[in-house]
């Protein structure tokens, strides 16, 4: 027996319905999870990394969460959709991890980590400098104290020069990275080396140049070209030697 074209259309129309009521309905929402790891001073991760304020902001939105003793956090039920996200904790700073974020929502939770650094609180005073001349590598002898322990790598130090005595990482003529690998905390000098690539450093027209140097967090502001005053810790003594 034959069935008529009626009879087929019944068939397949019966047959699209039952797989529409089969798909599940898509979610246009989910849950952003992820960690904070939170580093001292002296880079290693803190036992408890409770108290990180962070907050998820898109347009006509904001959310925020507050990460757990081992840095956990979790939004639930977030829209899709891009969010930058921003995260806090007294005298700490973000690394330079990108904070766009890219929620496409859905069961499984869209998981990111991110870090932040102390601003280093330990004091530098300049004791002394073997200055070698322009483009090549110099050598700051200085006292750290205050310090809390001993580094996992080494020490940053954001160096600044002038030809007056008020120099300061606002007031500077010429600017440099240093850098300190195995510092003494016994109370013996310790070495900053650093290369003087600023061609600023020709317009230190003085016969005395000043200088000054900070600390600097790890994370933001460790490369030549990122200078973020918020990286910064204390500022050292005012150095002054003649220019060679």
């Amino acid at each position: 027996m034959k069935k008529s074209p009626a009879t087929y259309f019944l068939i397949l129309l019966l047959a699209a319905t039952a797989a529409c009521e089969k798909q599940e309905p898509e979610l246009l929402s989910g849950d952003v999870a992820g960690v904070v790891t939170v580093y001292d001073e002296n880079y290693y991760p803190l036992e408890d990394m409770s108290g990180v304020q962070l907050s998820l902001s898109g347009e006509n939105f904001l959310v925020e969460s507050t990460t757990d003793p081992q840095g956990r956090f979790l939004f639930q039920d977030v829209d899709y959709g891009n969010y930058q996200a921003d995260l806090e904790m007294e005298d700490y700073i973000k690394s330079f991890t990108d904070y766009t974020l890219n929620h496409l929502g859905g069961y499984s939770p869209t998981m990111v980590n991110y870090r932040l650094h102390e601003v280093p609180k330990f004091q530098t005073w300049i004791d002394s400098i073997q200055f070698n001349g322009k483009y090549e590598r110099t050598y700051l002898y200085v006292n750290l104290q205050g310090l809390s322990g001993i580094p996992r790598i080494g020490y940053n130090f954001w160096c600044y020069f002038s030809n007056t005595p008020d120099v300061s990482n606002e007031q500077y003529v010429a600017e440099c990275v240093g850098w300190m690998s195995s510092p003494n905390i016994n109370g013996l000098l310790s070495e900053i080396h650093f290369e003087l690539y600023d061609n600023r450093f020709d317009q230190l027209e003085s016969d005395t140049i000043y200088l000054c140097v900070y600390p600097r967090a790890w994370g933001r502001g460790v490369f030549y070209l990122d200078h973020y005053p918020e990286a910064l810790g204390k500022p050292s003594n005012v150095f002054s030697f003649m220019a060679e």
